[in-house]
């Protein structure tokens, strides 16, 4: 599978999860199938860091876009513009990738590197971030096993999963599609998949105010 295929299940499963949530919460098969969007997400910031040719460019892309996203995000959360209690997926991989940025940059320095882990996880936690440092440290997980295959390594993930919450062992279906990576890109459309995370959940919620 190539990235944007990845990138397709994704948006998908994560679709499936939002609408879940903001219109059926009575069906919770909804969120058990969004469930496989986030690991997705993760693997892909990993893949992206490695190459991207410009990883000042792709960190400051993603924060506009997380900041972009945070009314509807907020919108189909709490149904107010302004709500702190937990910030949009965007921060959390922003996060993620920032920690991977200096983990390269400092890769002949292990303490330096576990003071930027922690750092990343400490913001996530403090910012109240979507899946907050558990995010953080799924991304760390995939950075860690790149070259090792740890990614294929079920029994582990699944033990991530299950600390994170009682639904998350079925995030553990990510990792089908991701061992299937073949390190090809696809298609473009890259500016398609970040303006589809904000659009979409404008879309929920004037579908709830429809519908309520």
């Amino acid at each position: 599978m190539s990235t944007f295929t990845l990138k397709i299940i994704a948006i998908i499963s994560m679709a499936i999860d939002h609408a879940g949530l903001a219109l059926f919460p009575e069906l919770r098969w909804m969120r058990f199938i969004g469930r496989i969007a986030f690991p997705i997400y993760c693997f892909l910031i990993v893949e992206g860091a490695y190459n991207t040719r410009d990883e000042k460019k792709y960190l400051e892309r993603m924060l506009a876009f997380a900041v972009l996203s945070e009314i509807p995000f907020n919108l189909v959360l709490s149904h107010k513009m302004l709500y702190f209690g937990t910030q949009n997926v965007f921060f959390t991989l922003s996060i993620g990738l920032a920690m991977i940025i200096a983990l390269r940059k400092y890769k002949n320095d292990f303490y330096l590197q576990v003071i930027c882990v922690i750092a990343a996880l400490g913001t996530a936690e403090v910012l109240k971030t979507d899946y907050s440092w558990r995010g953080v440290m799924l991304i760390l997980l995939f950075y860690l096993g790149r070259d090792a295959e740890l990614v294929r390594n079920i029994g582990l993930m699944e033990m991530f999963f299950k600390v994170m919450s009682a639904s998350e062992p079925f995030a553990s279906f990510a990792l089908i599609p991701i061992s299937l990576y073949n390190g090809k890109k696809g298609p473009g459309l890259k500016y398609l998949f970040y303006l589809f995370y904000p659009v979409h959940l404008l879309v929920i919620y004037f579908i709830w105010r429809y519908m309520n």
